[in-house]
């Protein structure tokens, strides 16, 4: 059995930079940060952004690509929203103004030969998660992660493959771990009907324990915050011990997400499901 690589407690890797507000987030925990950026305009902010930061090597910023494997591809940039743009064609072109750019590409595992195996990984690249992941293997994973989810990729199949064994579901939105109420779900629209026109029922649902509530219809106000801190709309929230939620085991999980993907199937909303999932490793100590 092949050894596991050291952990670096204080390192994180941000992968999907984007504007640093993750960054500066991990930065304000006390964390050293490896962001990684494939696109030319959002790297070059970063790097003015944490000029001070860079100088004292909390943080090192790299304008690349992160994909199954190194080499040179062809990147599309969205020139609408930044958020979209993406290595996947069809992604980048969305809304129909875009270049195409040739970005140089690394992968993980080639990060983590350089840097150390991090604490926490946070992968949020617009369609090519699944990528980042198929070049880890067990012994060189992060203790905790975190990915953006879609339909289609099996990527809590293949962190499961990583031996992760214990898993949260964050909504990209609010950062809680409770699904909103489709229109099918007949009972939970009776009862949210119910607590709209009888407060003291909204008021009783939302003083139940989290599982006991089960829909975001009673989240409290604002997003998921334990600490506190000023999140943006570009932030990705809390991570590991201080996500929302209960973790599951492998196969809770797989159930519960393949549940969440049928209701949103269901509900013609597909497209609009924006969910991470965070795992811990089984060899993690927390």
């Amino acid at each position: 059995m092949a050894t596991r690589n050291r952990v670096e407690r204080d390192l994180i890797f941000d992968i999907g930079l984007h504007n640093g507000d993750d960054a500066a987030y991990y930065l304000h925990l006390g964390y050293r940060v490896v962001g990684i950026e494939a696109s030319p305009p959002l790297a070059a902010e970063c790097a003015k952004r944490f000029e001070q930061e860079t100088r004292q090597q909390r943080i090192t910023i790299i304008n690349a690509g992160v994909l199954g494997e190194a080499g040179v591809f062809t990147f599309y940039r969205n020139l609408l929203d930044n958020g979209w743009s993406s290595f996947e064609r069809e992604k980048g072109k969305k809304g129909g103004e875009w270049e195409e750019l040739r970005i140089p590409c690394v992968a993980a595992s080639q990060l983590i030969a350089q840097y150390g195996t991090p604490f926490f990984m946070k992968i949020d690249v617009e369609g090519a998660d699944l990528q980042v992941l198929r070049s880890l293997i067990p012994e060189i994973a992060p203790s905790y992660i975190s990915v953006e989810l879609n339909c289609v990729d099996p990527i809590v199949e293949r962190l499961i493959e990583l031996d992760y064994s214990a898993f949260k579901f964050v909504d990209g939105e609010t950062f809680w771990s409770t699904p909103p109420i489709f229109d099918h779900q007949i009972g939970w629209r009776l009862l949210r009907k119910a607590g709209r026109v009888a407060p003291f029922i909204r008021s009783a649902m939302g003083k139940l324990p989290q599982w006991c509530c089960a829909k975001s219809e009673w989240n409290p106000p604002g997003k998921y915050n334990p600490e506190h801190y000023p999140f943006t709309s570009y932030s990705s929230g809390p991570f590991g011990e201080q996500a929302a939620g209960s973790w599951m085991t492998r196969e809770a999980a797989l159930r519960w997400f393949e549940k969440l993907k049928r209701d949103y199937r269901r509900a013609g909303q597909e497209g609009l499901l924006w969910w991470d999932v965070h795992a811990r490793h089984r060899s993690a100590e927390y």
